[in-house]
């Protein structure tokens, strides 16, 4: 079968005709794309098309026409969302289609497929009206699942990365944002933002179902900071990551050892040795590529407190498990203004059922959390925040072959523990940042405790 594949830039078409290839369908690139703007774009992605079709060996179909006129005209009044997505479809495919029956081709596709930010039912109901108008197949294929290995693929072979879909209006849209996002404010007065322009990706939709679209637009703008990328810690992150979140920042000093493989996100086998934050880093944008993720491999203490932009935040989240460096950790959100929440003692514990959410004055059959209530109260501490704890008596049946071996950072005992428990603390952290920005939390941060 001959294919006319319409290409509408050089990273979208990597994994889509990588995939007709391995149904031994040899397309031919098709470029025609009057909706890209300015020149500039224009030109930059006609340019990666080109390098990856010759890096491929394919051949390459240019109707090389920059037509702002045209497609201005085409669109008249409709210039907003979805109404001019169609129609932008409806002239790329329309010439593709009248090339493929004027020159022979049997079918046409396009790489529009492989976008979760493009109307993909809108595509498919354009080819096959255009396919029945012009005597020619429309091939249909859902490429979107292979969308993020063509964007990875496309960086790796340093292919032009457009920031926007192309045309002069998602251009526009994409300012707006971007000043939207420097003059938000922070913390408990995160406003309605500008709703981002393409349709969600598929990665959220389930969750978009029970938050509303509004939430998910408010932690796409979200920043959260995590203290501690261990039993908790990490599946904080991950459960922020898998809702989501924006951008992300994670402090750890430490590597993975093979004991931190019953509860740790990233701990495998395979990772053993490695850098705690950077294996965790991979995971996440393995996860969503769009979040950025920001690492530090370094403990926090009062002297490094500037160095991981706290304040910057949205959010923090407390996971560490070094006693003096968590209650500077707390003082030092509580004094900066972040809204916060702290994970109290999961060692030695294994009932995920008895895990609680609740101000730190007011958690109960928590030893760890009776320890920081005390030493709060000798520094004058009379703030008020929220805490995960757990309220099962503590457990400790196997012997601790490493009581006596020290730690970076102050640790100088190992406890047991375990995932059934860790994972659901740190679940239960990622939740109160997602129902505070819903607007669902169950417990308010105060600005006075009970000491």
């Amino acid at each position: 079968m001959r294919l006319l594949f319409h290409c509408c830039c050089g990273p979208c078409s990597i994994a889509s005709v990588e995939a007709l290839l391995a149904e031994r369908e040899t397309p031919t690139l098709f470029w025609y794309n009057p909706n890209i703007h300015p020149l500039t774009e224009y030109r930059s992605r006609r340019d990666a098309l080109s390098q990856f079709s010759s890096e491929q060996n394919l051949p390459l179909i240019m109707i090389d026409e920059y037509e702002l006129e045209l497609f201005l005209r085409s669109l008249g009044p409709e210039t907003g969302m979805p109404g001019r997505c169609g129609i932008c479809y409806r002239i790329r495919l329309e010439k593709t289609a009248a090339f493929a029956a004027e020159h022979g081709f049997d079918a046409f596709s396009t790489s529009l497929l492989i976008s979760p930010y493009q109307q993909h039912e809108t595509i498919q109901r354009i080819g096959e009206e255009l396919a029945a108008r012009y005597g020619v197949t429309f091939l249909y294929r859902d490429f979107r699942p292979l969308f993020r290995k063509g964007q990875a693929a496309a960086r790796a072979q340093g292919l032009y990365m457009q920031k926007y879909c192309g045309c002069v209006f998602s251009e526009k849209e994409r300012y707006e944002k971007s000043q939207n996002l420097e003059a938000r404010p922070r913390n408990s007065e995160l406003r309605t933002l500008t709703p981002d322009p393409r349709p969600l990706t598929p990665f959220f939709q389930r969750l978009t179902l029970l938050t509303g679209a509004d939430v998910l637009e408010k932690l796409k703008q979200t920043n959260v900071i995590i203290f501690g990328a261990g039993g908790v810690g990490s599946w904080c992150a991950e459960a922020l990551v898998r809702s989501g979140l924006g951008k992300i920042g994670i402090v750890d000093y430490d590597t993975v050892n093979a004991s931190n493989v019953n509860r740790q996100v990233q701990a495998t086998s395979l990772t053993i040795g490695r850098s705690k934050v950077e294996v965790l880093k991979q995971r996440l944008l393995e996860i969503n590529p769009d979040c950025e993720v920001n690492i530090w491999a370094k403990i926090f203490s009062k002297e490094t407190a500037v160095e991981f932009g706290i304040k910057k935040a949205d959010y923090a989240i407390d996971a560490i498990d070094t006693f003096p460096h968590k209650l500077d950790l707390i003082e030092y959100f509580f004094n900066a203004g972040i809204k916060f929440f702290s994970s109290m003692g999961m060692a030695c514990k294994i009932d995920p059922t008895r895990i609680k959410t609740g101000s730190i004055w007011e958690s109960r059959g928590c030893a760890l959390a009776r320890l920081v209530r005390q030493r709060l109260r000798t520094r004058g501490f009379t703030g008020s925040f929220t805490v995960v704890y757990s309220d099962e008596p503590p457990i400790n049946s196997g012997s601790n072959p490493s009581l006596s071996e020290g730690e970076p950072g102050g640790k100088k005992r190992i406890n047991g523990s375990c995932v059934t428990v860790t994972a659901p603390a740190g679940m239960a952290l990622a939740s109160l940042v997602l129902r505070d920005i819903a607007g669902r939390s169950p417990v308010d941060q105060g600005s006075e405790g009970k000491p």
